[in-house]
């Protein structure tokens, strides 16, 4: 038996947002911290075999992450997070996912504490507490343990705002050189446009659940930012004018991030990225046509188990040919007689 008790994360939901927080503590509490593998199409089908066609596909990926790690670790990691700030909640089947996962797979040991990111220091402090009461880890190490996971996610926070994607944050975060790889990985290679991608951290994040998103836009010549780049500040002062916020605390941030992009000149276009079946979600795109007054294109792309490679493809080579004809037309004095009679040719 493995002298360190082992921990296990599975790669969705919370992970891609707080991740480094719960790795750096339990590590330092003397744990090992063990990821499931990367979402492929293993995993989906894997999480098929045991979910509920009513969940959306980022809680039907879950089942397939906590399979992976079953048998590979002493406990599963599951919180219960509840809000990440004051009056707006994730929603229902976020919070709810310890115990929907725990009606479908037998036997497991999982942690899940409540996690009320809104009230983050004296929520996570408390559920910490809970846990290293539960492990019977050295208490007199916990506040030590918890000071330093929140100075560590917090220079996390830091690099993904300068614009650095997920992964590339978290691969310099050990590294000691860190503030010259940070410059490397933000110099743009003579990119012709610039697109914004917004929508949760867990399927922008996800290379499978994207469809690689980002690096296809990378390498059509497209510099890609996206919602998870924007502060807490920025969000909330590009929502002031908004009458009424959604109260999801996700789904706000993807609204925020869509009226900040529609109204920064550097971006030529925005693609919406939303999980079928999301409730949540079901009016962003509504909110958003109510709210942003630019012309500025927009695309909403769906996706679930059933979204293909080669049409993700085609709508960004659709989206991208818009852009450039959208570009033209904006640094030219081409009526809207001319306008309508291209697109009637077309």
């Amino acid at each position: 038996m493995p002298d360190k008790l082992r921990i296990g994360i599975p790669r969705t939901l919370f992970y891609y947002s707080y991740y480094p927080l719960f790795y750096k503590f339990f590590t330092l509490m003397g744990a090992d911290v063990i990821v499931s593998k990367k979402t492929s199409k293993t995993t989906v089908e894997q999480a098929l075999n045991v979910s509920s066609n009513e969940l959306c596909i980022p809680i039907k990926i879950l089942y397939g992450h906590v399979l992976d790690l079953k048998d590979r670790v002493d406990y599963i990691f599951l919180p219960y997070i509840i809000s990440s700030s004051e009056g707006s909640y994730f929603c229902p089947k976020i919070i709810g996912s310890p115990d929907i996962i725990k009606a479908n797979i037998p036997h497991l040991n999982l942690l899940s504490v409540d996690v009320d990111v809104g009230r983050f220091y004296k929520s996570l402090l408390s559920s910490l507490l809970e846990i290293a009461q539960k492990l019977s880890l050295n208490p007199i190490r916990l506040y030590s343990a918890f000071k330093q996971a929140i100075k560590y996610q917090k220079r996390f926070e830091r690099y993904i705002n300068q614009g650095l994607m997920f992964e590339e944050a978290l691969g310099i975060m050990e590294l000691p050189d860190a503030k010259k790889r940070i410059s490397l990985l933000q110099k743009s290679p003579g990119y012709d446009k610039t697109i914004a991608v917004i929508g949760h951290p867990y399927v922008i994040n996800d290379e499978h659940l994207s469809f690689d998103i980002v690096n296809k836009l990378e390498a059509r010549g497209v510099r890609v930012v996206t919602s998870d780049k924007l502060t807490l500040t920025e969000i909330k002062e590009s929502l002031k004018n908004v009458e009424k916020i959604p109260h999801w605390s996700l789904g706000s941030r993807v609204l925020g991030a869509a009226m900040f992009y529609s109204s920064d000149k550097r971006i030529d276009g925005i693609i919406y990225m939303t999980p079928f079946g999301c409730s949540t979600d079901s009016l962003l795109r509504e909110y958003m046509d109510a709210n942003i007054h630019t012309h500025k294109p927009l695309m909403t792309l769906i996706v679930d188990e059933h979204s293909s490679d080669a049409g993700m493809i085609t709508r960004i080579e659709a989206f991208l040919d818009m852009i450039e004809k959208h570009k033209k037309r904006a640094s030219s004095n081409i009526s809207i007689h001319d306008i309508l009679n291209e697109l009637i040719e077309e």
